[in-house]
């Protein structure tokens, strides 16, 4: 074989296999960016939540603070602060909870962020890479 007939030979595997590899990489590509797009979308959600919960919780202790007892005598007084002081032991023991869960999961989509962007990078570097086997 001759090289210029070895060069068409390749030109053409290359021809016929560029339409091959481009589709699904740029399916990948759009994949991968949509799921970048959700877990941003989910991280927005998630602070606006936080950010309404830390509001509700300030809205009740400055309300909570603001209750005036004075028409309860002392032993229903005693009574209803032992069972306030519960509710609110009960309350911050769901809010460390919901805390703790809310930075795992933070932590856990950063963690996702980071993986889709290494994905993305490699992606495109195939894609490049293919574009370059095309031009030569």
């Amino acid at each position: 074989m001759s090289a210029s007939s070895e060069w068409t030979m390749l030109s053409a595997l290359v021809a016929v296999l560029a339409p091959l590899m481009g589709v699904p990489l740029t399916v990948i590509m759009m994949y991968l960016r949509a799921i970048k797009e959700g877990q941003t979308s989910k991280q927005a959600e998630t602070d606006h939540r936080i950010d309404v919960i830390e509001s509700s919780v300030r809205e009740v202790t400055r309300t909570i603070g603001e209750l005036e007892r004075t028409y309860t005598t002392k032993e229903e007084w005693l009574r209803e602060s032992m069972h306030a002081r519960q509710q609110l032991e009960r309350l911050t023991e769901m809010m460390i909870k919901v805390q703790t869960e809310l930075e795992n999961y933070h932590s856990l989509a950063v963690h996702f962020a980071k993986a889709t962007q290494a994905m993305l990078e490699i992606a495109a570097r195939l894609g490049v890479d293919a574009g370059r086997l095309t031009d030569d």
